[in-house]
């Protein structure tokens, strides 16, 4: 049996996994979904949805997803839809991963740059992806 989650934080959970996992429910929906739902999606207990609405609410901080208040309904923001949509095609995906290592710095150089250039939301998830996938294990 899989461990339920006890926390959502940026740690337990890529913004992007949320983000995929909210826009295929939102597509089912005309208007959005409810933090119980989210929470249900990401394998958390019924009544459980505190630490979930804490996350989402930092990922609507950041402009990734967007809240009805009158409705109090969860979607993707429009940039974050945007981002769920971008797929790497196949060639470029084998070209990075055909790098090597040394050249992948290099890589990183291009992605700080676009970075500090780019839109807000975009910096916040490439810093956020970052630290994701760096966490101590």
């Amino acid at each position: 049996m899989a461990k339920r989650p006890e926390h959502a934080t940026l740690y337990d959970f890529r913004d992007l996994d949320i983000m995929f996992k909210l826009g295929e429910a939102v597509n089912g929906h005309d208007r959005g979904v409810t933090t119980a739902d989210v929470a249900d999606m990401l394998g958390f207990e019924e009544g459980e949805t505190r630490a979930v609405g804490i996350r989402l609410a930092w990922m609507r901080r950041y402009g990734m997803v967007a809240f009805d208040e009158n409705e109090r309904l969860w979607s993707l923001s429009s940039g974050g839809d945007r981002v769920r949509k971008a797929h790497i095609r196949a060639p470029q995906l084998r070209a990075v991963e055909a790098m090597p290592d040394e050249a992948a710095v290099e890589l990183m150089a291009h992605v700080t740059s676009r970075f500090q250039r780019g839109e807000a939301m975009l910096a916040h998830m490439l810093r956020r992806e970052f630290l994701f996938g760096t966490k101590r294990r």
